[in-house]
């Protein structure tokens, strides 16, 4: 039996045990096993039949499509997460590889036990109820992704090369799917539109190779803004966008201007080791309004873009 205050408190706080009691928690543990995995062990791979649930004490697990992390992975999931529950609910095979990037310390639960608390518990089947909509859009999102990597364009046309941040192309197909959802659910979508100040493209190589990696580092520190379900672009030349999806526009105009402080901080490291200072952006931000397309959801946050130059540079406008 799993006895450890430190353990049932991370149990509480996960996906599948929130806001269900300690007292119908506990006698699920007395056939639950504690296990551990070490960095770059497999815990579950493909046509292999699972009978267990496994919720994430400590660590982290990646789920990948090949054993190998070089196509990166399909979800990284933390402490609190449940992993194998689909093979078991289905009673089917594995369908991909979930494997540790760090040592890990997993509650493993057995197949009769799970289904016990699922008929049990009505809150532990509406947690297994909403754990299962994510992975289904996260499903999705893999499947759209790869056809548009496929069919629709070739990836060069989705991918920008000196930065690996979508396109025009790529960031138009993120938007259309993220503007359907959204709708559907009502929720709020906003589009930052920024650009970097006073970053002129010159013959000199020495100046453009500064300019390069000026780029991909700004490229970068945007990326530490995202949450899973926002993405981000390099639209042309020192311009970009961040999509992003269930934010209002208040937040979006928070995230912007946490990002133009970010930005302004962060020196730029050559290649040879020199660091050069920071440079600023200014930012327009925008939220999608019914009827919007693509097009001119970016129009409004360019003007808004327009209006934050207009004003003196290095700072966030909305429209």
């Amino acid at each position: 039996m799993i006895d450890s205050p430190e353990i049932l408190k991370v149990l509480e706080n996960s996906s599948l045990f929130r806001g269900i009691s300690r007292e119908l928690i506990t006698p699920l543990f007395q056939k639950a096993e504690l296990i551990t995995l070490k960095q770059g062990d497999r815990l579950l791979s493909p046509g292999v039949i699972n009978e267990h649930v496994y919720i994430i004490i400590s660590g982290h697990l990646n789920v990948q499509v090949t054993p190998s992390n070089l196509d990166g992975p399909i979800a990284t999931l933390s402490p609190g997460e449940c992993v194998g529950e689909m093979s078991v609910l289905v009673d089917s095979m594995v369908s991909a590889y979930v494997i540790a990037t760090t040592d890990c310390q997993l509650l493993s639960i057995d197949y009769a036990s799970f289904w016990s608390l699922l008929s049990d518990s009505n809150e532990a089947a509406r947690n297994m109820l909403n754990i299962l909509v994510q992975r289904i859009r996260l499903g999705n999102e893999v499947v759209a992704d790869s056809l548009l990597h496929h069919n629709h364009f070739p990836e060069n046309d989705i991918i920008d090369a000196l930065t690996g941040l979508y396109n025009h192309h790529g960031m138009q197909g993120k938007f259309d799917r993220l503007l359907q959802r959204c709708v559907v659910g009502k929720n709020p979508l906003c589009l930052i539109a920024l650009e970097i100040d006073e970053l002129v493209k010159t013959r000199d190589s020495e100046r453009e190779l500064r300019d390069d990696q000026s780029l991909r580092t700004i490229a970068q520190t945007m990326l530490t803004f995202l949450r899973p379900d926002d993405h981000a672009a390099r639209l042309i030349g020192k311009k970009f966008v961040v999509l992003l999806a269930n934010s209002s526009l208040p937040d979006a105009c928070t995230t912007a201007e946490r990002l133009r402080t970010a930005v302004s901080q962060v020196p730029i490291i050559l290649p040879n080791g020199d660091a050069i200072p920071p440079f600023t952006i200014s930012a327009g931000v925008s939220v999608a309004l019914p009827g919007d397309t693509w097009g001119t959801l970016v129009a409004r946050a360019g003007m808004a873009l327009e209006q934050a130059i207009a004003a003196g540079r290095n700072r966030v406008v909305h429209s």
